[in-house]
């Protein structure tokens, strides 16, 4: 019974309601809070790295400590050799080896040149 009532009573003003135009606009706001989410280790770092000052240095004592003094390395003694004996050794090993190959291989190189032109013709 009481929300019959309250039906009817309502009903003439939201008609009235609907049927003026609307004079003002209705505006929804959202707060937000008036200072941002604090990050107390953001801050902390900011803070440290804006007070870091760090130590002057100090060019005479670093530098003798980080760099050696330069020292010509010692120039190395010549090897003794007997170069004439070790010449003449060779001298003579080479000459035996040489004659050696070089008459063999001429005559084998002959001996295969023949062969094949003697092929030639045959073929």
């Amino acid at each position: 019974m009481i929300a019959s009532r309250f039906i009817r009573l309502a009903a003439p003003v939201s008609r009235a309601v609907a049927a003026r135009p609307a004079a003002f606009m209705a505006v929804r706001s959202f707060t937000s809070p008036s200072a941002p989410s604090q990050d107390i280790l953001k801050d902390l770092y900011i803070k440290e790295l804006k007070g870091y000052k760090p130590a002057p240095e100090t060019k005479g004592a670093d530098a003798s400590s980080q760099v050696k003094e330069f020292k010509t390395p010692a120039t190395p003694a010549a090897p003794a050799v007997d170069a004439s004996a070790d010449l003449a050794a060779w001298e003579t090993a080479n000459a035996e080896i040489a004659d050696a190959v070089s008459e063999e291989a001429v005559e084998e190189a002959e001996e295969e040149e023949v062969e094949e032109e003697e092929e030639e013709h045959h073929h």
